[in-house]
């Protein structure tokens, strides 16, 4: 391509991703100064650390949009729209298994609510858009991801000759936000022009705007490309970013595990039933009851999907009695063994509600017979009533234990971005000591000794404090006031602080809790809680990690109250130097494997032990810490990671949650794997 201005001549050449300005007028210009993007940086630093992500997009002259939300460990959903109400689709996508529906089911369920706009079931394998699906949910990476993308096209800038296209500078607004803007290799990166600096949006480039420039009398030097990042593969007009923070994050979580819960009914639509005609329908008093035979075929990527070879099915039936509707069953799920790519069963339901209206009806049929026969002088009239049932067979997309394996996923992701904030309480607040007295929270000193109790087996015992943590700022506060043996007597902790309710028996946040719900004291008796109170306002708070148990009581008024510890991914980690991996442990001459990376040297012993504890949780806490969700070894994992690839990894879920795994300082390919990946 060649464009001629004046007296210049203009030449375009790819070079590292940019498409290349080349001027052949005489003359050179000066050297520029390196370009500021620290506001740039601050931003992309701050996506990094984001519990989730919303993506929001238009293609096609505006006629699709894309509305995704991505979790810190890559989980998404959100909604398609094609430019057709009745097309529009709501997508998830959990641990690589991704599920459709319509927004708005163009058959509803028979027991909808009329001019309600219910939502289809989940379903895979739907008409076979599995690869238009993928291609938007790739597109869409997680916070961690994308700040690592956005942070290397930054360090691209960093490191090249300053140019006209890739100089920050003023744009207009995004949705109203002033906004600063830089060409990059990912896209026009759009952020906050005012601090705190967050990202606001990426934009593809158009060539026209260069070459109007050039006509304008402008002489730019480059016309970016984009070459990495969720707009490489095109299409897209530009995406909108909003990382979710504060209350938006519970709110995400919810909306996540509420779909999760709703997958135990998704159907697999690449496997396709026939229902064989003999199938059986016997209706009376005690209700309806339908026996369906079924045969089946299935696709490979339906075959891809089955479990241990079997196809798990189940069956609805809608019932008609003497042309009265006479409600509906479900089946129970059922599993049937795949031969080849056939499958073939029997699946029954029975709907007890259906005997009421077969009485009626039948009633009615026998009264009118009568009638009849009196009417023909007492000949015998025979009557049928008629019966009918309308059976459907779905394959389930996941089998029982699969759902669970899913939502067990999604809760502990949830639970694991609970602790990003941490729960605390103010100065003043007591905590029981294991010798029976109480001491201020902000006195209590690693090696204190505490009473911990592990409410599911009773167990009370003297367990040590590993770690302190502070927080300068919380805002959200719940006070609570407890009746106790002396009294009522108040407790206030963060919104977020686990109480152990002892007649759910279960952890709940304190702005969870109701009144009438009942805490647990050191000796058992319950304590009922009679009041609840919000409170705002920064103040300074302090919670503690303590080993093995993980909990330990403080006093509202005088009457002890069982609380959970700080963990993991709470600015802390559950570990003890009685308990780090057996593979880190060396002979008191060798010392503790990879120690020295966290600063502490010498042979292995119980000071050492506690050194490195010491040092684990403070590496955690370093602000300048980033933290990763993914995996260790295979097993769902929390990593944290600084810039010069020092990392620490915990366990994300499982009995052992806190777990450390390992830590040492990473390089190459593998720090590259797990900045990208979150694997080790």
């Amino acid at each position: 391509m060649l464009l001629l201005a004046g007296v210049g001549a203009l030449v375009l050449a790819l070079v590292g991703g940019l498409l290349t300005w080349v001027d052949s007028s005489s003359g050179s210009a000066p050297a520029v100064a390196r370009r500021d993007l620290r506001p740039f940086e601050e931003a992309v630093d701050d996506l990094g650390g984001a519990d989730g992500l919303r993506y929001r997009d238009t293609a096609i002259a505006g006629i699709t949009e894309r509305d995704i939300t991505v979790t810190a460990s890559g989980n998404q959903f959100g909604s398609t729209s094609s430019g057709i109400k009745r097309h529009d689709r709501d997508v998830l996508r959990i641990g690589r298994k991704d599920f459709t529906r319509w927004k708005v089911d163009p058959v509803p369920d028979a027991d909808s609510a009329s001019g309600t706009k219910a939502p289809g079931a989940w379903t895979v394998g739907f008409y076979g858009n599995s690869d238009i699906l993928d291609e938007i949910l790739d597109q869409r990476p997680s916070p961690s991801k994308l700040a690592a993308q956005l942070s290397d096209a930054l360090q691209v800038l960093a490191d090249a000759p300053r140019s006209d296209a890739s100089t920050p500078r003023r744009t207009t607004t995004v949705d109203g936000t002033p906004a600063l803007g830089v060409d990059t290799s990912a896209g026009r990166l759009l952020v906050t022009r005012n601090k705190p600096y967050r990202v606001l949006r990426l934009e593809p480039y158009d060539l026209s705007e260069t070459i109007g420039k050039w006509r304008d009398g402008e002489r730019p030097t480059e016309v970016p490309r984009v070459t990495t990042g969720p707009l490489a593969d095109g299409g897209s007009e530009g995406m909108d970013l909003t990382p979710v923070v504060g209350d938006a994050v519970k709110a995400m979580y919810d909306t996540l595990v509420a779909y999760a819960e709703q997958l135990k009914d998704a159907s697999d639509q690449g496997i396709d039933f026939t229902l064989d005609g003999s199938g059986d329908l016997n209706c009376g008093s005690g209700g309806c009851t339908a026996h369906q035979k079924f045969t089946g075929k299935v696709t490979t990527g339906a075959r891809s999907r089955v479990t241990d070879g079997k196809v798990t099915a189940v069956m609805s039936a809608t019932f008609t009695i003497g042309g009265r509707s006479a409600g509906r069953c479900t089946s129970s799920r059922g599993t049937f063994p795949l031969s080849g790519n056939s499958v073939s069963g029997t699946l029954t339901c029975t709907n007890p509600g259906a005997g009421p209206v077969y009485t009626s009806v039948a009633a009615k049929y026998r009264a009118d017979a009568l009638a009849e026969s009196r009417a023909s002088g007492g000949r015998t009239v025979r009557y049928s009533i008629p019966l009918r049932a309308s059976t459907l067979v779905d394959a389930r997309a996941l089998a029982t234990v699969e759902v669970k394996q899913l939502l067990d996923r999604v809760r502990s992701e949830r639970d694991g971005g609970n602790c990003v904030k941490l729960h605390s309480f103010p100065p003043g607040t007591q905590v029981l000591l294991a010798d029976g007295t109480t001491r201020s929270i902000e006195a209590v000193r690693v090696g204190d000794r505490v009473t911990a109790t592990d409410p599911e087996t009773g167990l009370t015992a003297a367990r040590p404090v590993t770690d302190t943590i502070t927080t300068e700022d919380d805002k959200d506060f719940t006070r609570l006031t407890v009746v106790t043996d002396r009294g009522r007597a108040t407790l206030t902790a963060t919104d977020n602080h686990p109480f152990w309710l002892t007649g759910a028996r279960r952890w709940a946040d304190a702005e969870d809790i109701r009144p009438g719900d009942e805490l647990r004291s050191p000796t058992g008796v319950p304590l009922r809680v009679a009041g609840v109170a919000d409170e705002k306002g920064p103040r300074r708070t302090h919670d503690l990690t303590v080993g093995d148990l993980h909990t330990y009581y403080v006093l509202a008024g005088a009457t002890p109250v069982l609380v959970h510890n700080s963990g993991p991914g709470c600015g802390s980690n559950w570990m003890s130097p009685d308990k780090l991996p057996h593979h880190y442990m060396r002979t008191s001459d060798q010392g503790i494997r990879h120690a020295e990376d966290f600063g502490v040297k010498g042979p292995y012993n119980k000071a050492n032990g506690e050194a490195f504890v010491r040092a684990i949780g403070q590496f955690v806490k370093n602000p300048g810490t980033r933290r990763i969700q993914g995996t260790y070894r295979g097993r769902d994992a929390v990593h944290y990671v600084d810039d010069t690839g020092l990392h620490a990894s915990f366990a994300a879920n499982g009995p052992n949650v806190g777990e450390y795994l390992g830590g040492w300082r990473s390089s190459g390919d593998q720090l590259t794997y797990l900045l990208r990946d979150g694997k080790l």
